[in-house]
């Protein structure tokens, strides 16, 4: 061996150790820099001014779980499409071949026609190289956001992972827990949707459950007749009794089919929870559920309509959260007919005046 073929031999061991070398000691410095953030949260902790008063937990919290991540090889980032390696096979070999008919072409001196083959050969280099870039598969759903709306993936996935720590670290996270005000708006929706009436109605609240039974008795006073004072007693029997009254089966059918038909283009699925609170009274919160498609969610700088909405008026009772009304911002008021408070109720524009 040459000394020049012993040096490069040389470079090529001393180059792979150093690059080895090198992230085992970026490994070492992301574990030693988690233990100091750790030991620093715990100091922030203590510390009564910049606990309450700043957000500095969660942002070091989100930090730490980015860093986690790299350091167990989680992939972050936007998720890519597999490489095509049949495709690359193929451009390959056709690359080669064009590309030694050109050079045999050429084995003497050039000749124009030559070009053709390199051509070919150039274009199979390129098609190759490009089954190896711009894989990465975009979130999509941007087109059915509403005017205005900002997709939040823009930042990255470290960016998602912070962010969804320092909500949690806030105690924002709760909301969306399954207990939470918005966790119990969607899994009734999702009730719905199924045709589980009874466990939606185990998330409404009573005074709900009662004036949508009221509703439905109005809306049949040609069977059950115009005596106010018997659909009262029988509103509240069936109310008390649920499903071992002789009418439940036949209200909760009415009653899906009237969701179904009111939902019928939504799906729970592609639902995401306002993040804004919107407090409205003691132990009341009002909770907006919006299609977000496959964005991963949005955010707006101003007031936007968002097309397809459902606004839920959530009530704290007895330490649980419940869903109080599925059409406004107020609880409905119990009577025949029930007041919804909402515009064009045909109940209530079919009353004399």
């Amino acid at each position: 061996m040459t000394p020049e073929s012993i040096a490069n031999a040389i470079a090529a061991v001393v180059t792979s150790l150093g690059t080895l070398v090198g992230f085992a000691s970026r490994r070492r410095r992301w574990r030693s820099e988690i233990r100091e953030n750790l030991n620093l949260i715990e100091e922030i902790n203590n510390n009564s001014l910049l606990k309450e008063h700043t957000p500095a937990v969660a942002w070091l919290a989100g930090k730490i779980a980015v860093d986690v991540a790299k350091l167990s090889g989680h992939p972050l980032g936007t998720p890519k499409k597999p490489i095509p390696w049949s495709n690359v096979v193929f451009s390959s070999i056709l690359m080669v071949g064009f590309g030694y008919w050109t050079y045999a072409l050429n084995g003497e001196e050039f000749v124009w026609y030559s070009i053709f083959p390199g051509v070919v050969s150039g274009l199979m280099l390129i098609s190759a190289f490009g089954s190896f870039v711009n894989r990465e598969i975009p979130p999509g759903g941007e087109s059915e956001l509403p005017d205005g709306a900002q997709p939040v993936r823009t930042g990255g996935a470290s960016e998602e992972i912070s962010r969804s720590v320092a909500l949690r670290a806030v105690g924002e996270g709760d909301r969306y827990a399954d207990d939470g005000q918005v966790g119990v708006a969607y899994s009734f929706v999702v009730c719905m949707k199924t045709g589980a009436f009874d466990d939606a109605a185990q998330l409404a609240d009573a005074n709900w459950l009662l004036c949508r039974i009221q509703a439905w008795l109005w809306n049949n006073r040609n069977h059950f007749g115009d005596d106010l004072e018997r659909m009262a007693t029988l509103a509240d029997e069936m109310l008390q009794n649920r499903g071992d009254h002789n009418l439940w089966g036949e209200f909760a059918s009415a009653e899906v089919d009237a969701f179904l038909e009111a939902w019928q283009n939504l799906d729970p699925e592609t639902l995401g929870g306002a993040s804004r609170r919107r407090i409205v009274a003691r132990d009341y919160e009002v909770v907006v559920l919006a299609p977000v498609g496959d964005s991963g969610g949005y955010y707006v700088n101003s007031a936007t309509i968002v097309p397809g909405a459902l606004t839920f008026l959530m009530r704290r009772h007895e330490g649980r959260w419940v869903v109080a009304s599925h059409l406004a911002t107020a609880p409905p008021t119990p009577g025949f007919p029930p007041a919804w408070w909402v515009v064009g109720d045909p109940s209530v524009e079919r009353l004399e005046s």
